[in-house]
């Protein structure tokens, strides 16, 4: 038969430090100048214009393929359905470059 025991003597509960910030932070909630959340706003800005900038450089590179594909002389069923399918992906691209323009302005107000 198992017994069950618990330590007689309470723990005490860590201090609380009222001038230590909110939840955890190492400044007060109100301290604008020096708050943690103003960096992280702009790593996250400049990670974002990076993936931008490199994203939109794909979507360029991938517009000027799919116009010299379509200069290809080539006729049939898979012709056909090779310019449906480049048509399609030049389309979501520029959904795709739409969208990140949209991010853009979201992020940057």
């Amino acid at each position: 038969m198992s017994t069950f025991t618990t330590n007689s003597q309470p723990t005490a509960a860590a201090p609380l430090d009222h001038i230590g910030g909110f939840a955890g932070n190492t400044v007060t909630p109100f301290d604008y100048g020096s708050c943690p959340c103003h960096n992280a706003v702009e790593r996250s800005r400049n990670l974002i214009g990076v993936q931008q900038a490199a994203t939109i450089m794909v979507c360029e590179r991938s517009a000027t393929a799919s116009a010299s594909a379509h200069d290809i002389v080539w006729t049939g069923n898979a012709a056909n359905l090779f310019r449906t399918k480049l048509s399609r992906i030049a389309q979501a691209s520029q959904t795709l470059v739409d969208d990140i323009a949209t991010t853009h302005r979201l992020v940057w107000g």
